[in-house]
């Protein structure tokens, strides 16, 4: 109410300025010092007049200027995140390629050789070690036969179904593998502990192992062919009262990072 109170006085002072000039204009004698007075307001006015609207005129300057440069850096985030998924995929192709063209290269050195599989899903449970495959009966895979990668033995079939089958890898509780210290010749037969861990059980304790040695399938079991790499000795364990002696291997395969497989004939 204040504000509009004042507001209207002075539009009133501006137009009794406004009528003393006309007026004085009219009768031809205006005396510029007599309404210096009357100028001063004016100019008053002028001033705030142009002030305010170069600050408007400012305000939409850095308004557009601002919202310019938003909008450029979303574009420019935009195009970056866009560049980011690009190379992820191309690095992803990478290394595809450089998995299959080493199974490939099993396959033209192994007269046992299925087909290549892509593993899509694991074992939820974690309960068992398994991984399942996109490939079944219909590639002419059967239970039983054997998973590897270029790096080692994976598994064996172990349900077979028309467009894909399930295997048991060589870590899981119920696998056993017939194995070669590759060294000193000795056999053994391979157990799984889970997490990428299997023991060598039934190695006589006056056999000298040594750490790093390297553990392949000796092919007496009737499913894994002679001679694929299992792992290597990590930790050998002897007890007195004992009459073997208990070899902790790591497979040479990490198994949980396994994407593709070779299926191999018994």
């Amino acid at each position: 109410m204040f504000i509009r109170k004042n507001f209207f006085i002075f539009i009133l002072i501006i137009l009794f300025i406004f009528v003393v000039l006309t007026y004085q204009g009219i009768k031809g004698g205006v005396n510029t010092s007599d309404i210096s007075y009357l100028h001063y307001p004016l100019r008053i006015l002028e001033q705030g007049f142009s002030a305010s609207l170069r600050g408007i005129k400012n305000f939409f300057q850095s308004y557009i200027l601002i919202v310019g440069k938003e909008t450029e850096n979303k574009r420019l985030l935009s195009e970056l995140q866009k560049q980011k998924q690009q190379n992820n995929k191309y690095l992803e192709t990478q290394y595809e390629n450089e998995r299959l063209r080493a199974l490939f290269k099993l396959k033209s050195q192994s007269q046992k050789y299925i087909t290549t599989a892509e593993v899509f899903a694991r074992d939820p449970t974690n309960w068992f070690q398994v991984l399942w495959i996109n490939k079944g009966e219909r590639e002419g895979i059967s239970k039983d036969m054997v998973a590897v990668t270029p790096l080692g033995i994976v598994g064996r079939v172990h349900r077979v179904l028309k467009g894909t089958a399930t295997i048991i890898l060589i870590s899981d509780v119920n696998s056993s593998v017939a194995a070669r210290l590759q060294s000193s010749r000795v056999e053994g037969i391979i157990e799984g502990r889970g997490q990428n861990r299997c023991y060598v059980k039934y190695v006589p304790q006056d056999v000298d192992v040594l750490l790093g040695d390297r553990v392949i399938t000796s092919g007496l079991d009737g499913i894994y062919p002679a001679g694929l790499v299992i792992g290597y000795v990590t930790n050998i364990e002897k007890k007195p009262e004992e009459f073997f002696q208990l070899i902790e291997i790591t497979v040479a395969q990490n198994l949980s990072s396994v994407e593709e497989v070779s299926i191999l004939k018994r």
